[in-house]
């Protein structure tokens, strides 16, 4: 059997997959639900950032948090949920929906090397970090300490 032959199957399936879905896609259901759980997605996503940004006690930023121990049932709950948000996220950058803010709250809810480090670089971009505490001001809670410039070059 010639590997041409094997190839042109290959793609002629994949052609025909990639078909199928597309018109499933912009099927009107499906872009109304689409459409629905980027909405709700989004809605939960503000609640969520609204909930840890009120809860984070004013020095963060200033101290490295003791390594808990958490149970081994709880840790791989949270890294299963976020890897789902992680990948809707993505999924939400070409279709509707608040990818970015998806992937930081995926992010946020998993436990991996290096994650206080990557919170404290978007934390404390002064834009970021200026936002970060207007809200907390609204919610009455008092801003976040931030760190002097030695303490960032650790980070």
């Amino acid at each position: 059997m010639p590997s041409g032959a094997c190839y042109g199957s290959g793609v002629d399936w994949l052609h025909g997959a990639w078909s199928a879905l597309v018109e499933f896609l912009l099927t009107p259901g499906t872009l109304i639900g689409l459409t629905l759980l980027s909405a709700v997605t989004c809605v939960v996503s503000l609640l969520c950032a609204s909930w840890a940004l009120r809860r984070l006690p004013v020095d963060y930023l200033l101290t490295d948090p003791a390594q808990v121990p958490r149970r081994v049932l709880v840790q791989l709950l949270r890294n299963t949920g976020g890897l789902i948000l992680l990948l809707l996220g993505v999924a939400m950058l070409v279709l509707p929906g608040q990818g970015l803010l998806t992937i930081l709250a995926a992010l946020s809810l998993m436990d991996f090397r290096g994650k206080r480090r990557l919170e404290c670089r978007l934390m404390l971009r002064p834009s970021v970090f200026a936002a970060i505490n207007r809200f907390r001001l609204r919610a009455g809670q008092p801003r976040l300490l931030s760190p002097g410039p030695s303490r960032l070059e650790e980070g």
